[in-house]
């Protein structure tokens, strides 16, 4: 029998796009576990952007290490959802500064060149966050526009794509963080979303 000694310097395969992709809090340890991937670090968002600093986010993926991240205000500043107050005035982060820091995150990520596992783990309430997720994940590894991307992502292009650009963008996105008892229903709306 002869063994490619290639294929003895990689790690475990990889996952495909949506498999194991949304966990929640108490599954997501065991389940990056079982892709040989260490535990994630929480990255502190910034109060004015409501989104991590890009300099620790590299710092932590560039240890080889999945960032948690909060990104619910960028996606909220891009795809205009952010929260206003009666009379316009807007709460929370600075909205312009959240797209564009968002669209940076993304672009950070895609670059940190270091493989599955040490990517961004967005926390994201649904399955078209997910999806928003995606969409920029391939807008910054190809370079396009990330903020529209974001804001209209094409699940059927992005399950379209072949099998190494699927597991590109887990190098970008290695899963999502989703509110507890939340990921069934999550993972039905992203498999629906790519029937047809």
């Amino acid at each position: 029998m002869t063994v490619s000694l290639e294929l003895l310097g990689r790690g475990p395969s990889r996952p495909d796009l949506l498999e194991d992709l949304v966990m929640d809090e108490a599954s997501i340890a065991e389940a990056l576990r079982r892709w040989s991937v260490k535990a994630p670090v929480v990255v502190t968002s910034d109060p004015l952007t409501g989104l991590p600093a890009l300099d620790d986010v590299m710092e932590v993926l560039t240890g080889g290490t999945p960032a948690v991240v909060d990104v619910v205000p960028g996606l909220a500043a891009i795809t205009g959802t952010a929260g206003t107050l009666a009379g316009g005035a807007a709460t929370g982060p600075d909205s312009a500064q959240s797209a564009a820091h968002l669209a940076d995150l993304l672009a950070v990520a895609s670059h940190a060149g270091v493989g599955f596992g040490s990517g961004l783990v967005p926390r994201c309430a649904d399955a078209s966050q997910v999806w928003a997720m995606l969409s920029g994940a391939v807008a910054a590894m190809t370079g396009a526009d990330i903020r529209a991307a974001v804001a209209a992502p094409d699940p059927a292009r992005i399950v379209g794509l072949g099998q190494s650009a699927r597991e590109a963008i887990r190098d970008v996105v290695t899963c999502v963080l989703v509110p507890a008892g939340q990921v069934e229903q999550i993972v039905a709306a992203l498999a629906a979303a790519t029937d047809g």
